[in-house]
C-alpha cells in the first residue's frame, strides 16, 4: 500500500459511537438481536413471536405509548415490527417520532398492515420505513425480511465503525508523525503504521483515502476486487473518474454538500466496475479536517451488496407474486385493480372483473396429488392468459382460483359485459384440449366464472370489487352455471340499458321519433333558423325528453343509427315543406361517436343529396369532443361534408377542453356560447366575461355567433345591449315544438 499527502488533522465526531474494543471485519451481533413488535393485536404478535423467537430476542409492546416507554427506560432493539392502524397513536406517528430521536433514529422499521394501496406506502416510506409486511402474514417472507435487514444494518453499523476507526488511526499517525519528526523517533511512527495498515489491509470492504480535491491517495486490496482498479490505476487519479454512479439521486455534488456540514454521510448506490457491470454499493463517508477545520481527506468505506439485493428481489417475488404459476397474487391483483378503478372513475372508462376456478380441483389433488396440481394450474394459467388480451391482468388469488381485470376501455358497461363474456368464452375453449399428465394420461378440466362490471358507486374500493366477482362465481356454482353476473343496481341498469337498446332500435323501425325544433333569432330578433330537438313518442311512457334516450344510445354503436333516422327524416319532412322552409337554415346535432364512424362523411353526404334539401341550408352542429381523438381525421370529415355546401356549428363552446390552436382547424361557420354562461351573465362577472371572450372569438375568426339560454327579457336586453351582433336562442323565443307545427305557425 503506497500513502500520499499527510499532515495535522482532526477527525470530526461520527454518529452512532462504537465500542473500540471490537476488532475490525466483527459483526455486531454476537448475541441474538433484538426486534421490538409494536401490535394491539394478540394474534399477530403471538404469530411474530413464533416466527422469530428462534432467531432473536423478543420485546413486546401493545400500544405506541408503552413502546415508547421501554425505549425512554433504556431498550434498544435491532429493528421494530410497527403496526400501522393502532388505536391513539398510530404506527406512523410512532415512526416518526423514532426517526426525531437522535438516538433511535438509525434503527430500521418494518410496518405490518393490511392496507395495499399506493398511497399508504408513500405515507409509510415518507415517516421512514424500510420496508413493508402484509397481513395475512406469511412466516417465510417474515423471517427473510427481517433477516435481510438486520443483515443489512448490521454491514451499515459495522461500516460505520470501521470507517471512524480507520479515520481515527490516520489521524493518530499522522500526529504522532509530526510529534516524532520533531523528536527524531521515527521507529514508533513505523510501528503506528504498520498497526494502521494492517488496519487498512485486512478488512474485506473496500477503502478509499482521498485528499481534499478528491484524488486518491490509497486503496486497500478489497478496493482492487470489489471495483475491478488495480491500485496503480487508482492512485493519483480523481475518485469520481472511477466512481462513476449510474443512479442520479446520489450524485456527488449532494454527497459532498451533506458532508459539508454533517461530515459523514451512508447510503445505497449503484455504481459501476471497471468492466462495465453496474452493482448496488452500501457506502460511508467520512471528513478529515485539520485544526483550522479545513478539509484534508476524505475516507470512503463501501461493500458489494449485490447478494442482499437478489435476496430483497426474491422477497419482492414471494410478496407480490405467485411462485407456482408466476402471476401476481392477490394482494398485487388488489393494488391492480384499484389503479384499474381510478382509470375507470376518472377517465370515462369501463371494465370488468372476472373471477374463475377449476370444477372439482380438489379431486385432482386427492387422486393425482399435489404435483400433479401444480402442473394442472401452470397449464391453467397459461391458457388463461393465451385467452386474455395482452393487457389484461391476471393473478392466482388462492389455490385454483384466478382473478382477471379487463384493460379498461371507452366502452360502455354493456360492451364491457359481451367483452368480458367472449373472455370467458375463449377460456372454455382453450380448456378443450385435455391436460397431459405423465402416465396417467389426459385431465380434462372445466371452469366456472363470475362477473362484476364497473365502475359504479363502489369503483374506487379493489376489495368490494373483486368480492362482487367472486360472489356472482359462487351464484354461478351454486346454480350449475358456467359464468353468472354480480346482480345489484348496477345490474339493473344495465338491464335498463339492453331493454332502452332493444325499444330504441323497434322505435326506429316504428317511426316513433319525433322530430321537434326551437327558433334561431338574429340579432334584430327576426327568425333565421331552427335547432332540430328529438322526442321519443313511447308508446307506454308517452312523450320522453332526449335526456332519456340519447345518453344510452351514446354508449353504443346505436347513436349512428339513431342520428342517421333523424337526418334522413328531418330532411325529408324540409324538403316536403320547401315553399315554406327554403330560407330557413337548420342545425342538427351529430355526436362525437358518430363522428368517429369511418363512413360518416359518406353517409351524410348519402342522406343530403337523397333529401333533395338544399345542403346551403343545413348546419351540423358538434361538440368540441370531436377534438378529443384525432382532429385531422375530423377536419378532413367535416371539409368532404362542406365543400358540398353544408355548413357547421361548435355548440356548447367554453364547456370543453379544446385549445384555440384547434378550434382554428376547424372549418366553422358558428360557435354557440353555452346556456348556462348566458343565463347567469346578468348577475357573474365571470359568466359576463366568458360570453365576451366567445364573442371576440367568434369575430376574429370571422363566424357567427348563436347565445343560448336567453329566457327572459333581461337575457334578450342584456346580449342586445352589450353583444348587439350576436344571434338570439332560447324560452323567451319558444319551447321546442313539433316541426310540422312549427313551420304551419310560423307561416301565418
Amino acid at each position: 500500500m503506497r500513502q500520499r499527502g499527510k499532515g495535522g488533522v482532526a477527525v470530526s465526531d461520527l454518529p452512532s459511537k462504537l465500542d473500540r474494543d471490537d476488532s475490525i471485519g466483527t459483526h455486531l451481533f454476537q448475541v441474538k438481536p433484538k426486534i421490538m413488535v409494536v401490535d394491539d393485536e394478540p394474534t399477530n404478535i403471538r404469530v411474530l413471536s413464533d416466527a422469530l423467537k428462534n432467531d432473536h430476542d423478543i420485546i413486546v409492546a401493545t400500544s405506541a405509548e408503552q413502546a415508547l416507554g421501554l425505549l425512554d427506560k433504556g431498550e434498544r432493539p435491532h429493528l421494530f415490527l410497527l403496526d400501522i392502524m393502532m388505536p391513539d397513536m398510530d404506527g406512523l406517528e410512532m415512526c416518526r417520532r423514532l426517526k426525531m430521536r437522535q438516538e433511535l433514529q438509525h434503527i430500521p422499521v418494518i410496518f405490518i398492515t393490511a392496507l395495499i394501496d399506493t398511497g399508504s406506502e408513500e405515507k409509510g416510506f415518507e415517516a421512514g420505513a424500510v420496508d413493508f409486511i402484509r397481513k395475512p402474514i406469511s412466516i417465510p417472507s417474515v423471517r427473510a425480511r427481517v433477516r435481510t435487514h438486520i443483515s443489512l444494518k448490521g454491514m451499515l453499523d459495522h461500516m460505520v465503525e470501521l470507517n471512524q476507526t480507520l479515520s481515527e488511526r490516520l489521524h493518530q499517525m499522522d500526529q504522532l508523525n509530526w510529534r516524532l519528526m520533531q523528536e527524531q523517533k521515527r521507529d514508533r511512527a513505523a510501528d503506528s503504521g504498520n498497526l494502521y495498515e494492517q488496519a487498512f489491509m485486512s478488512t474485506s470492504e473496500g477503502i478509499a483515502v482521498l485528499d481534499h480535491e478528491g484524488k486518491i491517495t490509497a486503496v486497500n486490496p478489497s478496493y482492487s476486487r470489489i471495483t475491478g482498479y488495480s491500485e496503480d490505476e487508482a492512485l493519483g487519479r480523481y475518485h469520481d473518474v472511477l466512481d462513476v454512479r449510474v443512479d442520479k439521486h446520489h450524485n456527488s455534488t449532494r454527497i459532498l454538500d451533506y458532508l459539508g456540514v454533517h461530515n459523514h454521510w451512508s447510503g445505497e448506490i449503484y455504481n459501476r466496475r471497471r468492466n462495465g457491470e453496474v452493482y448496488p454499493e452500501l457506502r460511508t463517508i467520512s471528513t478529515i479536517r485539520a485544526d483550522d477545520d479545513q478539509v484534508t481527506h476524505y475516507v470512503t468505506v463501501f461493500n458489494d451488496i449485490t447478494n442482499l439485493k437478489e435476496t430483497e428481489q426474491r422477497l419482492e417475488e414471494l410478496t407480490w407474486r405467485d411462485p407456482v404459476t408466476g402471476f401476481p397474487n392477490r394482494a398485487l391483483f388488489l393494488d391492480q385493480l384499484s389503479t384499474v378503478l381510478k382509470l375507470c372513475h376518472h377517465g370515462g372508462m369501463a371494465t370488468a372483473v372476472i373471477v374463475v376456478d377449476i370444477n372439482n380441483f380438489r379431486y385432482v389433488n386427492e387422486t393425482f396429488g399435489f404435483d400433479c396440481g401444480d402442473i394442472v394450474i401452470q397449464t391453467f394459467a397459461e391458457r388463461l392468459r393465451n385467452a386474455c388480451h395482452e393487457d389484461d391482468s391476471i393473478a392466482r388469488l388462492s389455490g385454483d382460483e384466478f382473478g382477471i381485470v379487463l384493460a379498461p376501455k371507452q366502452w360502455t358497461l354493456d360492451e364491457a359485459y359481451r367483452i368480458a363474456l367472449q373472455v370467458f368464452e375463449r377460456i372454455q375453449e382453450a380448456l378443450r384440449e385435455p391436460v397431459p399428465y405423465r402416465s396417467e394420461g389426459a385431465l380434462t378440466i372445466e371452469a366456472t366464472g363470475g362477473i362484476a362490471l364497473y365502475p359504479t358507486e363502489s369503483s374506487d374500493m379493489p376489495s368490494l370489487a373483486l368480492r362482487h366477482a367472486e360472489t356472482a362465481h359462487r351464484n354461478a356454482k351454486d346454480s350449475n352455471r358456467a359464468v353468472a353476473m354480480f346482480e345489484d343496481s348496477m345490474s339493473e341498469n344495465i338491464r335498463r340499458q339492453m331493454a332502452v337498446e332493444s325499444e330504441l332500435a323497434r322505435a326506429i323501425t316504428e317511426n316513433e321519433i319525433a322530430m321537434y325544433a326551437q327558433s334561431q333569432h338574429s340579432p334584430d330578433r327576426e327568425l333565421a333558423g331552427i335547432e332540430l330537438l328529438v322526442r321519443w313518442d313511447h308508446p307506454e311512457r308517452g312523450l320522453l325528453g332526449p335526456g332519456e334516450f340519447i345518453p344510452f344510445a351514446e354508449r353504443t354503436r346505436q347513436i349512428v343509427a339513431l342520428e342517421r333516422h333523424i337526418v334522413r327524416v328531418c330532411l325529408g319532412m324540409l324538403a316536403q315543406m320547401r315553399a315554406d322552409s327554403r330560407k330557413l337554415r337548420c342545425s342538427i346535432n351529430i355526436s362525437a361517436k358518430h363522428m368517429a364512424e369511418e363512413d360518416f362523411a359518406e353517409a351524410i353526404l348519402g342522406l343530403v343529396a337523397d333529401s333533395g334539401y338544399p345542403p346551403a341550408l343545413i348546419t351540423f352542429e358538434l361538440t368540441e369532443s370531436v377534438m378529443v381523438k384525432d382532429v385531422d381525421a375530423v377536419v378532413e370529415k367535416m371539409e368532404k361534408i362542406r365543400n358540398f355546401g353544408c355548413t357547421f356549428s361548435l355548440d356548447d363552446f367554453g364547456t370543453g377542453y379544446s385549445s384555440l390552436s384547434q378550434l382554428r382547424r376547424l372549418p366553422i361557420s358558428e360557435i354557440k356560447i353555452d346556456r348556462s354562461f348566458v343565463l347567469s351573465a346578468l348577475n357573474d362577472s365571470t359568466s359576463a366575461d366568458i360570453v365576451d371572450m366567445v364573442k371576440r372569438i367568434g369575430e376574429s375568426m370571422n363566424v357567427r355567433v348563436v347565445a343560448e339560454g336567453v329566457e327572459t327579457q333581461e337575457h334578450a336586453d342584456f346580449l342586445k345591449t352589450h353583444h348587439p351582433g350576436v344571434y338570439l336562442q332560447g324560452y323567451f323565443f319558444g319551447r321546442p315544438a313539433p316541426l310540422w307545427t312549427f313551420f304551419v305557425e310560423k307561416s301565418h
